[in-house]
């Protein structure tokens, strides 16, 4: 999902931050926009296909919404999933979210990092990197590591839209792009 759909998420989302900010409610948003993913996607399968799908009715899908979260969520959420349904692009949900929690992270200063690694790294190595990474970047940031042992070695860092890729599985791939231009 990239491009028009994408994009239309960052409208979507850039519009509740901007309600956030004017209301001064954007945690309040935050949570509740987290509440309704995380209701949403612990559904069974069946309802869950009920809200995405577009063979369903707009107004049913609406008045359930409505009995599921009218008094537990804010009005800008509420109003945000009845757009959705309105528009048949409830499939963006998770992009809101995503997006959302982008403008949040750069409005309170931080900065989400994936640090991809063959294998688990200690406590002492991820502070060191978290460190590095605060210095480098200018903003907290979170780190997330995920283990992959394709990378055979070294490691990668996703920071927003950058990545810092140090693994042997990359130098190995250089290496052969390197061998077989020599060979043409």
């Amino acid at each position: 999902m990239k491009n028009v759909s994408q994009a239309a998420a960052r409208v979507y989302a850039q519009a509740l931050f901007d309600i956030g900010l004017a209301e001064g409610s954007v945690g309040q948003i935050y949570d509740d926009l987290h509440a309704v993913f995380d209701a949403l996607n612990g559904l069974d399968d069946d309802l869950l296909t009920f809200f995405y799908l577009p063979q369903f009715r707009r107004d049913e899908k609406r008045r359930i919404l409505t009995l599921a979260f009218e008094g537990k969520i804010g009005r800008p959420v509420l109003g945000l999933l009845n757009i959705l349904v309105e528009k048949r692009r409830e499939p963006l949900l998770d992009n809101v979210v995503e997006e959302f929690d982008q403008y949040v992270d750069q409005h309170e200063g931080r900065a989400q990092a994936l640090v991809v690694t063959a294998r688990k790294l200690d406590t002492e190595l991820l502070a060191a990197l978290q460190a590095a990474l605060e210095q480098r970047t200018k903003r907290e940031v979170v780190l997330t590591e995920t283990v992959d042992p394709e990378v055979i070695g070294g490691l990668r860092v996703n920071v927003g839209d950058r990545v810092l890729d140090g693994t042997v599985r990359r130098r190995l791939q250089d290496l052969r792009r390197s061998f077989a231009a020599i060979q043409r």
